[in-house]
């Protein structure tokens, strides 16, 4: 163990266990998405708060091993926010172990019908200040997604505090995850090529928002559309997301993505096909 992870100790709830009911395996291979009331305990939540602000700390050598997402200011010139930490198990291996990975775990098998063990999972923590987080804006997941690799995923997504609407919770289409993966574009390519959005028109009327409290979790399928708010709250919005799949693999011949060529002839293609999995990287 590391001597940022020894600063935590293990999760605390080695023992809290849930089960995925039939009816919610009906409805997220229907509708692609399903909310769970509660995944994990007020206990784990405290804990994993604590190594959630680590990870946001720009001074605490956890927010060092982390990877962070950048953002630019309205004068275009790039610089690096912690509105995303990506890769927290990479400084703090204990969160492998928590109550809400394993549970997670349990359910992205059974919506997958597939063993726990083919997946591995990699995760990321995202903020939204009170006031002042942006809308993530309507997207699937598998858009962001290398074309050359095929996947299999589903995505997890826990608030450590309890998360309204206004706050900025997950918000889906259903059956959109039947529909293929659909065009992408970047909102402002010049700033930030790589932050996508669906093309065209989403018929809102149908979306279904789900409020959670601390503890609970959406699951999602890789090509459901999905969005969140910006938080117009007055508390801020912490939230940590887990990403299960089976091996990726890869494809005799890569699918058409014309928004991400578009991104890699600015920032480049990827010279090695790699995937995070459980905390370090793995090659196809």
């Amino acid at each position: 163990m590391n001597d940022i992870a020894a600063r935590f100790g293990p999760p605390p709830s080695p023992d809290f266990g849930v089960e995925p009911t039939r009816d919610q395996v009906r409805s997220f291979r229907s509708d692609g998405f399903v909310a769970v009331e509660r995944l994990t305990t007020d206990e784990e939540l405290a804990w994993l708060d604590e190594v959630y602000r680590a990870c946001f700390d720009p001074d605490d050598p956890a927010s060092e091993r982390t990877r962070r997402d950048e953002e630019a200011d309205h004068a275009g010139k790039r610089t690096v926010t912690r509105s995303q930490a990506f890769f927290p198990e990479v400084a703090v291996p204990q969160l492998l172990d928590t109550a809400y990975r394993r549970n997670g775990l349990r359910f992205a098998a059974a919506f997958l019908d597939v063993p726990e063990s083919r997946l591995t999972s990699w995760s990321h923590m995202l903020d939204k200040p009170a006031g002042i987080g942006r809308p993530t804006y309507w997207h699937q997941d598998e858009a962001y997604w290398d074309p050359r690799i095929a996947h299999r995923a589903i995505g997890a997504w826990m608030p450590l505090t309890d998360c309204s609407i206004e706050m900025g919770c997950m918000q889906f289409i259903p059956g959109s995850h039947l529909q293929g993966i659909q065009p992408h574009s970047s909102r402002r390519p010049d700033i930030r090529p790589d932050l996508y959005e669906i093309d065209g028109e989403v018929d809102e009327s149908t979306a279904v928002a789900c409020p959670l409290p601390a503890g609970g979790a959406t699951f999602h399928h890789s090509r459901t559309l999905h969005y969140t708010a910006p938080n117009a709250s007055g508390r801020d919005r912490r939230a940590y997301a887990i990403e299960f799949e089976t091996r990726p693999t890869l494809r005799s011949t890569p699918i058409d993505k014309p928004w991400i060529t578009a991104t890699q002839a600015i920032l480049g293609e990827p010279t090695t096909l790699r995937y995070m999995a459980d905390g370090e990287h793995r090659d196809l």
